[in-house]
C-alpha cells in the first residue's frame, strides 16, 4: 500500500458522506437528535477507522515479508 494515509482519510470521508446522503433520504427511521443515532454515528466512524487502520498494518507486514 503505497499511501496509507490517503486510504484512511478516504474511510473516513466516505463514513461522513455515507451518513450524510442516509439523512438526505430518510434512511433512519428515528431522530437524529437522538444520543442513541449520535453515538451508533460515533461508533461507526470509529470501528471503521480502526478496520482501515489495520489493513494498513496487516498490508504492511506482508509488504515486508
Amino acid at each position: 500500500m503505497k499511501q496509507p494515509w490517503r486510504f484512511l482519510v478516504c474511510t473516513i470521508v466516505f463514513v461522513i458522506v455515507g451518513w450524510y446522503i442516509g439523512a438526505m433520504f430518510d434512511f433512519f427511521p428515528f431522530y437524529a437528535d437522538d444520543f442513541a443515532v449520535r453515538a451508533v454515528g460515533f461508533a461507526t466512524l470509529i470501528l471503521s477507522v480502526v478496520m482501515a487502520a489495520c489493513t494498513i498494518l496487516i498490508v504492511k507486514k506482508k509488504d515486508k515479508d
